[in-house]
This record gives C-alpha cells, sequence and structure tokens, in this order.
C-alpha cells in the first residue's frame, strides 16, 4: 500500500495459484519483470529525496569499542576506497547465493547448481556477522527453482507445471508432484539422470505462457521444441517411446495418481517441451534480526543502530528449500525493509523538545 502510495503500480496474478497458496495474493508490476520493478523503486526512492551512490561496493564497517556502526568503507571502480560516516546502518545487501565457497559450505545440496540471481549476493552480510560475532540464522533456507532452461540459462514459469505441465526425465518419467513447488523443484530435477528434465506442456498452455514476457524471450531463443505426437517426443527427450506412453496415460483426469497428483485433464499433442535443470535463485537465511530488525550478538543482544532487512536478514522461510513459498523472498525485502527503515527513521528523529 505504502509503495502504491507513491507511485509504483501493482495488479493480482489472477490467472492461476502459485504453489503452496490457497488465494490469489501474489503482485506484479504491470511489465511482470523484476527489471521493471526495481526502476520503479529506484525512481520512487529518488524522488523521496534518497541519495544512491552506484559504483560503490562497501567493503568495511566501521564500529567503536561499544560496537556502535560509526560508517562504512566503499570501493570504487578505480580501487580506491573512500569512507562514509552514519548514525545508523540498514544493511540491505541480499544473500550468498553468488559466492560459490559459501554454497558449498552452507547449502551443499546446491553446490554445483546454475545460480539464477545476481552476483551481487555475495555473502558480505554473512561475512560481517562472523567479525561482528553477530548471530546468523536459518542459513539452510533458499529459495531453488527446477525450471531453469538450459543451455539457454533463463527461467521458465512455473505456471504451466500448476496447469497441467509435467517434468519428464531422461528416462521418459515423471520424478515428483510438480504442484508441490517449484523450490523443492531444483533438488529433485538436479538428481534426475544428467541433471536435468523436461518441461512438457501442449499448446493451451503455450498460450497462456506467452502472457509472460521472460517466456516470450526464451521462445525466441529456440528453447521451445514441439513434438507431434508421443514418438516425436520421446525422440526430443532421447527416451523409449512404450516408457513415455505410459507416463502419459499414468495422467487421468479427477484420479490423484502415484506421486499424489490430480490432473483436471490430460495433455493433448502436439507437445511442447523446454530443457530445464534446478538452479539457486536466493538464500532465505542470514543476519539474526528482532522485531524491529536489529542486528542480534551471537548472546541475543541488540546491536545499537545496526539493522538488516531482505536478504541479509534471516527470512520467513525457515531453515530448508521446502520452506519457500512464492513471495517469501519479497515479503522479506519489502515488508521487512519497512519496519527496519521506520526503526532507522524513529531512531534519527529529533529528541523532543
Amino acid at each position: 500500500d505504502a509503495l502504491e502510495e507513491r507511485g509504483i503500480v501493482f495488479e493480482v496474478l489472477d490467472g492461476f495459484l502459485y504453489p503452496g497458496h490457497r488465494a490469489r495474493r501474489m503482485h506484479a508490476v504491470p511489465e511482470r519483470t523484476g527489471a521493471a520493478l526495481m526502476a520503479g523503486l529506484e525512481r520512487t526512492a529518488r524522488a523521496a529525496g534518497a541519495d544512491i551512490l552506484t559504483d560503490a561496493v562497501v567493503r568495511v564497517l566501521y564500529l567503536d569499542a561499544d560496537d556502535r556502526v560509526r560508517g562504512v568503507g566503499y570501493s570504487r571502480p578505480d580501487g580506491t576506497l573512500e569512507q562514509l560516516g552514519c548514525d545508523v546502518l540498514l544493511l540491505a545487501c541480499n544473500g550468498f547465493g553468488g559466492n560459490p565457497q559459501m554454497v558449498r559450505e552452507l547449502l551443499p545440496e546446491m553446490g554445483d547448481a546454475t545460480f539464477g540471481g545476481h552476483v551481487g549476493n555475495d555473502g558480505s552480510a554473512i561475512q560481517w556477522a562472523r567479525q561482528l560475532d553477530a548471530r546468523l540464522a536459518d542459513l539452510g533456507g533458499y529459495q531453488g527453482h527446477g525450471s531453469w532452461a538450459t543451455p539457454q540459462g533463463a527461467l521458465m514459469s512455473w505456471a504451466m507445471m500448476m496447469q497441467g505441465g509435467v517434468q519428464i526425465n531422461a528416462r521418459g518419467k515423471r520424478f515428483h508432484d510438480e504442484t508441490q513447488g517449484y523450490s523443492e523443484a531444483a533438488v529433485h530435477v538436479l538428481a534426475q539422470p544428467g541433471g536435468v528434465a523436461w518441461n512438457v506442456f501442449d499448446g493451451a498452455l503455450l498460450d497462456m505462457a506467452r502472457g509472460f514476457p521472460d517466456f516470450v524471450e526464451l521462445e525466441k531463443t529456440g528453447a521451445v521444441r514441439t513434438a507431434a505426437d508421443i514418438d516425436a517426443l520421446a525422440a526430443l527427450i532421447g527416451c523409449d517411446a512404450p516408457v513415455l506412453r505410459e507416463t502419459l496415460a499414468a495422467m487421468q483426469p479427477g484420479q490423484v495418481d502415484a506421486l499424489g497428483r490430480r490432473f483436471a485433464r490430460a495433455l493433448q499433442p502436439p507437445f511442447h517441451a523446454v530443457k530445464v535443470t534446478g538452479a539457486l535463485f536466493h538464500t532465505q537465511g542470514g543476519l539474526d534480526i528482532d522485531a524491529d530488525g536489529h542486528v542480534l550478538h551471537t548472546d541475543g543482544r541488540p546491536f545499537a543502530n545496526l539493522l538488516a532487512a531482505g536478504g541479509a536478514a534471516r527470512g520467513v522461510s525457515g531453515n530448508a528449500v521446502w520452506g519457500y513459498l512464492s513471495g517469501n523472498g519479497l515479503l522479506s525485502a519489502v515488508g521487512g525493509g519497512w519496519i527496519a527503515a521506520r526503526t532507522a527513521a524513529d531512531m534519527l528523529a529529533p529528541a523532543p523538545a
């Protein structure tokens, strides 16, 4: 609501339910892209009077003997280190998905997975926490995605899976209930032969998918392959046609299959398929915080003027991949950011006369 009041328009995604959701509560900007959301947030921040310094990566936090933050040191593209003092510091530097060594340490099951996020997720908050004796929490939580097109390196929306699409491995078999969630699907896909699967859907689902700009761009790369019938689909996947025929025949409308999924209808030829792998999108653990966003020492005491929100802080997904629900990352970023920013504003407010 606060963002809409400042001019960022949101729409409810009412075409389908996301995994684990019972109501249509997911929102997006009209463009339905993260780039458009980030551009809107930047415009809003600048309009509110915020000074945004780019090409400045924070490398050092300066604290005094009482563990109060006094400033930061940041590097410039030419390698120089500049310093900036502060009265309150809010860490919103996201997670550690872009730090391969840290991923292997903290999320070993995703150690070899493709990272689908921004390289700026370098684990700075984790490193500072260890230096400052700050408490960390839920480091095993993360958002994976079982629908990362390969070799194109692009996301394919899970909407097709929720509306009747399936994932089939190189042996021509399904291997999980696709409606349980795309995050844990990453682990399932990576466990398949070659660490890949094929997203299989039909013309009706293709029409729906074309409502997503990211899918339109993916289709332009040639990632979407078409097969006239089951034999052609088996040839595309590289599996035995009889096995694939049995797999598709088991998808009986109105019945719960062996994997626990109930289908509303059967897929109709011609079939469409995209080769995918499992990817790590963003981590959900980080600095432990209190209800106001204060970073906590390992003994539970809050730092006086150090706050954290979003991917830098522990999120709401718990300590495992299956705890993630669609929207949890933005909930922590936008909701947690709003709480922490309000705390910072209260700390900076002039004392009553």
